[in-house]
């Protein structure tokens, strides 16, 4: 096995167990609620406050991994991580889970960008694409498929939600170590590295002096940076209530509701993968204004299942959620704003609507989601999340087309002044005598 690809093994599962420390607590939240006893408000504020300061770590460790090497700021993130979540099984107020929580997405959120920097360098070209769904995907198949199944067995197995953080927290520490022996440092870093340690200046690429200005002069950036907050808003108000929707609505037990949150993340898994193909073939606004509608749909129908709807429905509707709901991320995240701006600052277009997603999507939507809650039932969270996918649409609508199969076909071709905001076009010049 080559190199790359050990990494990209290591960073599968590097992703997929930090998934776990950070979605196993929203899957197990009814028995946490059951023994700490605190409101649907504050519910939402122990998954807010992880997404916040996710949004903090990635910003810190990966400037501070791409100055003084992102090998070791990776593994130490990982284990603390790891250690935090562990942590969590101690705590006996909602003061103290709050705190924990928020030291557990600090940590979490630095080593996913200074992975994906690193799988750029490694892999070949034709692979850095591939490589990189396969982490992200992780986080669905890993942190909410295999997650929720394993929280729900150790729940029935123990009779306590604390051992569940216990485990779950040993793998990403694992992992972590064996980062620390079987990761190098990437090339460019390792280059930096070693010219200032010889006291030599090391000039800054052409990349390196892109300002968040520059991305946000194009729509796609600018309409993905505004739909990362309903967007975001579905993955966490859905992972944060659904099982208390599920347990406390329809009367299921830990294992049944675990089971029908886990086929929520293996369809997201393959969402990802397959309709991301297909935006490939009809278009990606196209694609991504169906996939919206389709993911609202399931989740109205899941909003107005009658009591005594059995588990094997909710399964292959919650299946469906997931496929629709994740299928988005690829389009919206990525491949839009990418596709849409000049190669050197394709990163920080990338950037900009996960940083908002995770401040106003992942952090503020299942608090208010919370504060619904207490004020309605937990029908209001399940609405909310489901009527994300209408907004997610609308906004679609402004997307310009990228995709180079549905681009070749258009009658008029979008040209890079057609991606940028109209009062950052070139401004035509008119010659005398017009």
């Amino acid at each position: 096995m080559k190199y790359y690809q050990k990494l990209t093994l290591l960073f599968c599962l590097m992703f997929g167990f930090i998934g776990i420390q950070r979605v196993v607590i929203a899957v197990i939240m009814p028995t946490i609620k059951a023994d700490l006893g605190f409101s649907y408000t504050q519910q939402g504020m122990i998954v807010a406050i992880t997404g916040l300061t996710w949004a903090l770590g990635t910003i810190i460790f990966a400037t501070i991994g791409d100055r003084y090497g992102r090998r070791p700021i990776i593994v130490l993130c990982t284990i603390l991580s790891g250690v935090f979540s562990w942590i969590t099984g101690f705590v006996h107020n909602v003061g103290q889970l709050i705190a924990v929580r928020g030291f557990l997405g600090f940590f979490e959120g630095g080593p996913y960008p200074l992975s994906m920097g690193t799988i750029s360098e490694e892999a070949p070209p034709h692979r850095r694409a591939l490589n990189a769904g396969l982490v992200t995907g992780s986080f669905m198949l890993i942190g909410i498929c295999v997650g929720s199944v394993a929280a729900g067995w150790l729940v029935e197995e123990f009779g306590s939600w604390r051992p569940v953080f216990y485990v779950v927290s040993i793998p990403a520490i694992l992992v972590g170590i064996l980062l620390a022996f079987m990761m190098r440092e990437a090339p460019s870093v390792a280059e930096a590295i070693r010219l200032r340690k010889e006291g030599r200046k090391v000039e800054k690429a052409e990349a390196d002096r892109v300002k968040v200005w520059d991305a946000l002069k194009y729509k796609n950036v600018l309409v993905s940076s505004i739909n990362s907050v309903p967007v975001m808003g579905w993955l966490y108000i859905f992972t944060t209530f659904s099982s208390s929707f599920l347990f406390e609505v329809h009367g299921f037990n830990p294992w049944n509701y675990t089971v029908v949150i886990a086929t929520a993340g293996l369809g997201g898994f393959l969402g990802e993968s397959i309709l991301g193909s297909v935006s490939d073939m009809i278009g990606r606004k196209k694609a991504l204004i169906l996939t919206a509608l389709l993911c609202s749909g399931v989740g109205i129908t899941i909003a107005v299942m009658a009591i005594g709807t059995s588990t094997v429905t909710f399964c292959v509707l919650f299946f469906f959620y997931g496929f629709f709901g994740g299928g988005m991320y690829p389009m919206y995240l990525s491949t839009l704003p990418a596709e849409s701006v000049p190669p050197r600052i394709s990163g920080t277009a990338v950037a900009i609507p996960t940083g908002i997603g995770e401040t106003l999507g992942a952090a503020l939507m299942p608090t208010i989601a919370g504060m619904l809650s207490d004020m309605f039932n937990l029908y209001a969270p399940m609405w909310m999340a489901a009527l994300a996918g209408v907004f997610i649409a609308v906004l679609s609508l402004f997307y310009v087309e990228t995709a180079p199969r549905c681009v070749e076909k258009m009658k008029h071709k979008p040209t890079q002044e057609d991606h940028l905001l109209k009062p950052f076009r070139p401004k035509q010049t008119v010659t005398a005598g017009q």
